[in-house]
C-alpha cells in the first residue's frame, strides 16, 4: 500500500471512530476506548507522514458552538488543549470555539472538547447532589463557578503534562536517531507549523493572546472540581494488547 492509501486509510479510521460518542449509542467505557485509540491513530499518522504528504495535506476549519454556562471551564483550558493536538484555534463571540490546522489534529480537538464539555456536564450533575453542595453557604453561581474552574485548571495541567511528555520522548528519539533521520524529523515539525501559519494568514485571520484571571470564591467547591477534572479518562490505556501503557492519573 503506498503512502497516501495509507494516509487515506487511517484518517477514515480515526473520523469511524471520532463518531463513537455516548450521545450516538455507545458506552462511556467504548467512548473513552474509542478516544484513546484516535490518540494512538494520530501518533502513528505524525510519525508516518513525510513532508511531501505533508504538502498535500490540507488545513481545515472547524467551529463548535458550547452555548451553556460551562463554556467559561472550556474556555480557560483551551489553551492546553490546542497545544496538546498541535493546532490553532481562537473563541468566536460568546459561545463558538474555532480550530484551525491539518484535519487529523483538528478531529482530535473537536472530539476532546466535546469529552471535556460532556464530563464536565456529567460532574456537575453529580456534584449538586452531593453533601459537600448542598452544605455549603456560597450562593449556587459561587459554587458551581468555582468547581468548573477547578475541573479546567487539572484537566488542563494534564494536557499540558502529556504535551511535555511527549516533547521529551521525541527529543529521546531525535538523539537517538542517525544524525539524518533527526535532521528529517525537526524539519517536518517546522514545514507543519509553516503550513499553518500559512493557511491563517491566507484567512486574513492574526491571532493575539488575551490573559485573563478567575477568581476562586469556594476553594471546598474548587478542590471538588479538580478531583472530577482528574477522572476524565485521558488516563485509559493506549490500544488494546495486554502489555498496553496507562497514562498516569495525577
Amino acid at each position: 500500500m503506498d503512502q497516501q492509501a495509507e494516509l487515506a486509510k487511517v484518517k477514515a479510521r480515526i473520523r469511524a471512530l471520532s463518531a463513537k460518542t455516548v450521545e450516538r449509542g455507545c458506552s462511556e467505557a467504548e467512548a473513552l476506548a474509542a478516544a484513546a485509540k484516535v490518540g494512538e491513530l494520530l501518533e502513528v499518522y505524525g510519525l508516518s507522514m513525510s513532508e511531501v504528504a505533508l504538502r498535500e495535506e490540507a488545513c481545515v476549519q472547524r467551529r463548535l458552538s458550547v452555548p451553556g454556562p460551562q463554556r467559561l471551564a472550556l474556555r480557560w483550558l483551551f489553551p492546553a488543549l490546542l497545544r496538546f493536538c498541535e493546532c490553532r484555534g481562537w473563541t468566536d463571540g460568546r459561545a463558538d470555539f474555532v480550530f484551525y490546522g491539518l484535519e487529523p489534529d483538528v478531529q482530535m480537538a473537536e472530539y476532546l472538547l466535546r469529552v471535556a464539555e460532556g464530563a464536565l456536564t456529567y460532574e456537575e450533575a453529580r456534584y449538586r447532589l452531593s453533601a459537600d453542595y448542598l452544605r455549603s453557604r456560597a450562593t449556587p453561581q459561587t459554587r458551581l463557578r468555582s468547581f468548573r474552574y477547578g475541573f479546567a485548571d487539572r484537566l488542563g495541567k494534564r494536557l499540558e503534562e502529556l504535551v511535555r511528555t511527549r516533547e521529551e520522548a521525541a527529543a529521546t528519539r531525535r538523539a537517538a536517531a542517525p544524525a539524518a533521520a533527526a535532521t528529517a524529523s525537526t524539519a517536518l515539525v517546522l514545514a507543519k507549523e509553516k503550513k499553518v501559519e500559512e493557511g491563517l494568514r491566507g484567512l486574513g485571520v492574526r491571532l493575539k493572546t488575551v490573559y485573563s484571571t478567575a477568581t476562586v470564591r469556594d476553594s471546598g467547591a474548587y478542590g471538588k472540581g479538580q478531583a472530577a477534572g482528574g477522572r476524565v479518562g485521558l488516563e485509559r490505556p493506549v490500544g488494546a494488547g495486554p502489555g498496553a501503557k496507562t497514562l498516569p492519573r495525577k
